[in-house]
């Protein structure tokens, strides 16, 4: 053995290693180096590649010719370290210092995570129910109300806020007689709305149209202060002004007529009433249910001990920083650094910023992945065969009847990795609308590329997720959960529990997070 190794555990499942490398081995690599640079260069007084190695190390130095190797070596040595010690890398192991005389390579390598689950079996809380208040369906009417407000014509003198339809003329008489008159405005169906806050010119315009009926007619007089920037200032002008139409902005009436309005399924306001009301019931519900889920979540880590590397969390952040750019690459966005610039962060700021977190969904999906293996969880064939239904969005993956649009297209990719990309030709095409034959071909091409490699692995990484999360709910709610699965093939079995470490605990895609109800499904 050219080598030897010693191990130190450091604090969060780290191991500090130490290789240190013996003379004779550093000795030929060093020679090794000098022989190569002395084919590459040629050294005053030898033939090129004839230099001897005491002449090769005082014109190049003997940090060059460590340069030369150190790293290749140090590579080669430390899978040889890890065979040797039989460790398990959680994640790449870092370099924290290299000495040369010996030479002694130090590296810092992650573990697996430990997690010593509390008494999970035990936990009750409670779940609180959706209440609905009346004011919320109320406040919903009136926000339908407004959206189809608009400009009504009345039969009232006007108000500030109107819109008024006139024709208007006014004029400034000539300074002496016999002269021509300055027109200043002459307008034909001008709409005009009188503000407070912002005048009209000259000043007391916007008062003399106050109160005035459609039909109606206005003479008055109005005069530019000295100080006014018109090119009128000082002169007083003659105001002809005729109203031709007098609106106001009106919200329609609470009534059966605006129900319509909002939707053909609606006859009667009552309709309109029950469907609000039963879309924030939903919608509370599901808010309530996640809130419900982090809960638990955050209990069961709580009562656990969690011992882990800090790449988990960096891991973590990463994987929200790529959720980051791939939201602005749809925005339009592709360069990161102008969205850093926008929000006048660092990216060294910006990942701190979501540390915390980061820190929380890593921990939580560390106890779900514990969870998944404790209690034996698997996926069966059904169960990826039922995930892939509702990942397409189809009843049938096989079924040539089927419809498979361009937002469920765009669905299923971005629950695939990069690895698993769809081939140009399999590909749907949102601005065209394929027949069925070629909607049966692209369901089957994407069923069946889920069905293999890192697609299946992240889909039984959601069942195994989806499954100790509703084992916990049931837990939580005092329910008798229902028992796992125990049918699945061998095969599934091992994927399984393959998918409980290398998903469900090291990627934010295991659902973990507040939304992992409403992401299950």
């Amino acid at each position: 053995m050219s080598f030897s190794v010693t191990t130190e555990p450091r604090e969060d499942r780290q191991l500090a290693v130490t290789i240190e490398v013996d003379k004779e081995r550093v000795e030929r690599e060093l020679r090794k180096a000098a022989n190569k640079v002395a084919g590459q260069y040629r050294i005053p007084g030898f033939r090129k590649g004839k230099a001897p190695y005491h002449i090769i190390v005082q014109q190049f130095g003997l940090a060059n010719l460590y340069n030369e190797f150190v790293e290749e070596l140090g590579q080669e040595l430390f899978q040889q370290a890890v065979e040797q010690e039989k460790l398990e890398p959680y994640a790449q192991s870092s370099l924290e210092d290299i000495q040369l005389e010996p030479l002694t390579y130090r590296l810092l390598v992650p573990l697996d995570p430990e997690v010593q689950l509390g008494d999970y079996h035990n936990l009750r809380l409670e779940q609180p129910a959706a209440d609905i208040d009346e004011n919320a369906v109320e406040q919903q009417l009136e926000q339908y109300r407004e959206q189809f407000a608009s400009w009504q014509s009345v039969d009232r003198p006007s108000q500030y806020g109107d819109r008024l339809t006139i024709d208007i003329k006014s004029v400034i008489a000539p300074d002496e007689e016999g002269g021509e008159e300055t027109v200043v405005l002459d307008e034909t169906d001008w709409d005009v709305t009188p503000d407070q806050e912002n005048p009209l010119e000259p000043p007391g315009l916007d008062e003399q149209l106050i109160g005035l009926r459609k039909d109606e007619t206005a003479e008055f007089s109005l005069s530019w202060p000295a100080d006014s920037r018109s090119m009128h200032a000082g002169k007083q002008a003659q105001f002809t002004v005729k109203v031709t139409d007098v609106q106001a902005y009106e919200s329609p009436e609470l009534n059966d007529d605006l129900a319509k309005l909002v939707g053909p399924d609606f006859e009667t306001l009552e309709d309109l009433k029950q469907r609000v009301r039963s879309n924030l019931e939903e919608g509370q519900k599901n808010r309530l249910e996640n809130e419900y889920v982090t809960q638990v979540l955050d209990a069961v880590v709580e009562m656990s001990t969690l011992t882990y590397p800090p790449v988990v969390i960096e891991d973590q952040i990463n994987s929200m920083v790529q959720d980051t750019e791939q939201r602005l690459r749809q925005m339009g966005i592709e360069d990161f650094n102008v969205f850093l610039r926008q929000i006048n962060q660092t990216m060294e700021e910006y990942r701190e910023q979501m540390r915390p977190e980061a820190t929380n969904i890593s921990r939580r999906n560390l106890v779900l992945s514990e969870i998944v293996k404790n209690e034996n969880l698997t996926a069966s064939d059904e169960d990826i065969n039922r995930q892939i239904k509702l990942m397409l969005g189809v009843d049938d993956a096989e079924d040539a009847e089927a419809e498979l649009d361009a937002e469920t297209e765009l669905d299923a990719e971005a629950e695939l990795d990069s690895e698993t990309e769809l081939d140009s030709e399999t590909e749907l095409d949102a601005q065209e609308e394929p027949d069925d034959s070629e909607v049966e071909a692209r369901i089957a091409a994407l069923s069946n590329m889920l069905r293999q490699g890192s697609g299946r692995t992240m889909i039984v990484s959601q069942i195994l997720t989806r499954k100790a999360i509703d084992l916990l709910l049931s837990t939580a709610r005092g329910e008798e959960p229902e028992p796992a699965a125990s049918q699945a093939s061998e095969q599934v079995a091992e994927e399984a529990e393959s998918a409980d470490t290398e998903s469900v605990a090291k990627t934010s895609d295991s659902t973990a997070s507040v939304d992992a109800p409403a992401e299950a499904g």
